[in-house]
């Protein structure tokens, strides 16, 4: 892909410090930034999983076992949190961010299998000034993004689309 531009590859790697600040005119629908990689090891499925989602698929080893997936996984909050994990790592603190506006859609169509090699990645889908009601400048834009997390047979195990607000560089006119 010649648009790819890679992250740190680490998942325990801050930001390169040489990486400049990225407004709403350096980002294009297409562009996709890779995070790297990130794991979790069956026990850390399962400490993470007593603390915020105690079902057994993700605590119980036995009840797991026999259930639809044949062993412990991950939940979807602890999927969440590794792809966080790298996103702020990686591409938020390059972002001429202003806030989060959330999540708008997510999906979890494979499980987050223990002592498996993910990799993390997003892929800008929109760039769009944000005017509030009849103010005729902006210096905001509404930043949306397709993140995923892939195993490594490639199964998407994590798809989401964050919504964030960034700045411009230049105040931009309607």
């Amino acid at each position: 892909m010649d648009n790819v531009r890679p992250g740190s590859g680490l998942s325990d790697s801050p930001v390169a410090d040489d990486v400049g600040i990225l407004y709403a005119e350096d980002l294009r629908a297409g562009d996709v930034f890779e995070l790297g990689t990130t794991s979790a090891t069956e026990d850390e499925i399962i400490e993470f999983a007593k603390r915020f989602d105690p079902l057994p698929i993700h605590v119980d080893r036995e009840a797991a076992a026999a259930g639809p997936f044949g062993g412990i996984i991950g939940s979807a909050a602890h999927s969440l949190a590794l792809y966080s994990s790298l996103a702020s790592r990686v591409f938020i603190p390059r972002l001429a961010l202003v806030a989060g506006k959330g999540i708008e859609t997510m999906r979890l169509p494979n499980p987050l299998r223990p002592d498996v090699i993910h990799t993390a990645g997003i892929e800008i889908l929109e760039v769009a000034p944000r005017f509030r009601g009849e103010d005729r400048t902006t210096e905001r834009a509404d930043l949306r993004c397709a993140g995923r997390l892939v195993d490594d047979e490639g199964r998407v195990v994590l798809a989401m689309a964050p919504l964030q607000v960034i700045r411009y560089r230049m105040l931009q006119q309607r």
